[in-house]
């Protein structure tokens, strides 16, 4: 391996850069400061703000865990693997609080209807394919980063079986476009925003952390 420091933030300004940047950009479209709306105290613009952040310290927490166990062993020296998807997956779950954002800025873009929920259901269907697939053929386990820290993952074929017979990221591809749904069910602009800017990060992290650890992970060029 290269210089590990340099690998450890290699791509990471674009990555994390780019994250923060769409972040703000989206901050600045948001329109909910007239919005009365809370739940459990916590104001729309607040929730906004939760269900923003979470992503972005998901990405960071999945990049330093990542590059640090390629680079100095740092995970499996001091949580192991178990306590990073201890985190990992508590950090999953608080994505979910993004749902909260559509009921409490329900219809601020347009009154959902009969056209808006059917058109939801379309988007949920491979998304939610795709989390079927993934827990029956590929592993939650090994779909956190698992080859990062056991060898025996960076083994496996790679899975043709499920929603991965049609596309080998199936999970960047439609199980995270899932948030759109909850979207456009809602008539939310604020989860509009939520998603847009999830799902153009979640390539960012792709195609700057996770496809460059494949190079070292599979040694291909």
């Amino acid at each position: 391996m290269e210089n590990k420091l340099n690998f450890f933030f290699r791509h990471q300004i674009w990555h994390v850069g780019g994250t923060i940047a769409l972040f703000y950009i989206g901050y600045q479209f948001v329109d909910l400061k007239s919005n009365t709306n809370t739940f459990l105290r916590i104001s729309a613009l607040s929730w906004f703000m939760i269900a923003m952040t979470i992503p972005l310290v998901h990405q960071v927490y999945t990049w330093i865990c990542w590059r640090s166990e390629l680079c100095w062993k740092s995970v499996s020296s001091s949580i192991g693997l178990k306590g990073y998807l201890i985190g990992f997956f508590t950090l999953i779950i608080l994505r979910f609080s993004a749902v909260v954002l559509c009921f409490v800025d329900y219809g601020s873009l347009y009154k959902p209807g009969l056209i808006s929920w059917a058109l939801s259901v379309i988007v949920f269907i491979p998304g939610l394919y795709t989390m079927y697939s993934v827990k029956k053929y590929f592993g939650f386990v090994r779909a956190a980063g698992a080859d990062h820290f056991d060898p025996k993952y960076r083994d496996m074929p790679f899975e043709k079986r499920g929603i991965f017979k049609w596309s080998s990221n199936a999970m960047y591809t439609y199980a995270i476009a899932i948030p759109f749904g909850f979207a456009i069910a809602t008539g939310s602009q604020s989860m509009f925003i939520v998603s847009f800017y999830t799902y153009i990060s979640i390539w960012l992290h792709y195609f700057c952390t996770e496809k460059e650890d494949f190079k070292i992970i599979y040694r291909i060029n």
